[in-house]
């Protein structure tokens, strides 16, 4: 079963990808902050990370920098309503985007696609 980590700091939208995701057989845990984040890192390795931009104050962009040089491995998925903060998301070396508003099934397209390049 594939681990996703939702790091987004609005609660409905974070419940919303957990039990989307969680009705899709992944194995799902959350985080609101870079700070709650770096915590559920500490006992949960997940395969792909669905981390949004603009987390209140933090930026997503950065976190998402600091994650690919420890955690190479971990597919990370970056989420914003503001389309020019994804249009280079390859400089923060984020491995694809979302835009909201979102279709599911592109989220879900998106995410499995990703996590087949392992064999997850």
């Amino acid at each position: 079963m594939a681990k996703v980590l939702i790091v987004e700091d609005y609660p409905e939208l974070r419940d919303f990808f957990k039990l989307l995701l969680e009705l899709n057989k992944f194995e799902v845990k959350t985080a609101a902050t870079g700070a709650e984040l770096n915590s559920v890192l500490d006992t949960f390795i997940p395969d792909l990370i669905l981390l949004d931009v603009m987390l209140g104050g933090e930026n997503g962009r950065d976190i998402c920098k600091q994650l690919k040089q420890t955690h190479k491995d971990i597919f990370i998925i970056l989420i914003s309503a503001n389309h020019k903060l994804l249009v280079d998301y390859k400089e923060c070396d984020a491995d694809d985007v979302i835009e909201k508003p979102f279709n599911i099934d592109e989220v879900l397209t998106k995410i499995k696609k990703l996590l087949q390049k392992q064999n997850i």
